[in-house]
């Protein structure tokens, strides 16, 4: 379940599939940077490396794909990610 915030109200409800998809694309964009950072002659972080293209293309084309609302939704999603992160 994520928030998304609509009209100064929280409510609780689950991603679309456009911004459950682009959040999937992002973990896993987020993992691939980490393997390149913690090893870079590793065959995990080459496999990473070839793939990051990959993952970034899909990702903009998805996020080209989408309504205001979704593109909304997304942001907030992401946005929550990174304030756990921090």
């Amino acid at each position: 379940m994520f928030i998304t915030r609509s009209s100064g109200s929280s409510t609780t409800k689950p991603p679309s599939t456009r911004v459950a998809r682009a959040l999937e694309i992002h973990r896993s964009v987020m993992a691939c940077n980490a393997h390149v950072a913690l090893d870079r002659n590793s065959t995990h972080a080459l496999t990473a490396a070839l793939m990051l293209p990959c993952y970034k293309a899909e990702f903009r084309t998805l996020a080209l794909a989408m309504t205001a609302t979704e593109e909304r939704e997304l942001r907030y999603a992401l946005d929550a990610l990174c304030d756990r992160a921090a």
